[in-house]
């Protein structure tokens, strides 16, 4: 009952100049597309132990994580490049 809807909401994380453009919120188990328009290699790495942590290759490079499965604030950053910070609202 409403598992449909929840599962085909659209969450993309998109990655350009080396910042992280993240929806207003996602569903909780949502599967989360992420997009790396730079040149270099990013990862998506929960600061907490929220079970995601993704590699995405240069150049329009693509990964999927699946969101946690409760509502939220997560805070993430990029293993390789410490000035790169994001907050993933599960909701």
């Amino acid at each position: 009952m409403g598992s449909d809807a929840a599962t085909s909401a659209a969450a993309a994380i998109t990655i350009t100049n080396f910042a992280y453009e993240v929806p207003a919120s996602v569903v909780p188990g949502a599967e989360v597309t992420v997009t790396n328009m730079d040149d270099t290699e990013h990862t998506v790495t929960a600061d907490q132990d929220s079970g995601f942590d993704v590699e995405v290759k240069e150049n329009g490079g693509t990964a999927t994580f699946i969101a946690p499965a409760q509502p939220g604030s997560y805070a993430f950053h990029c293993k390789y490049h410490s000035n790169m910070h994001g907050t993933l609202t599960v909701k």
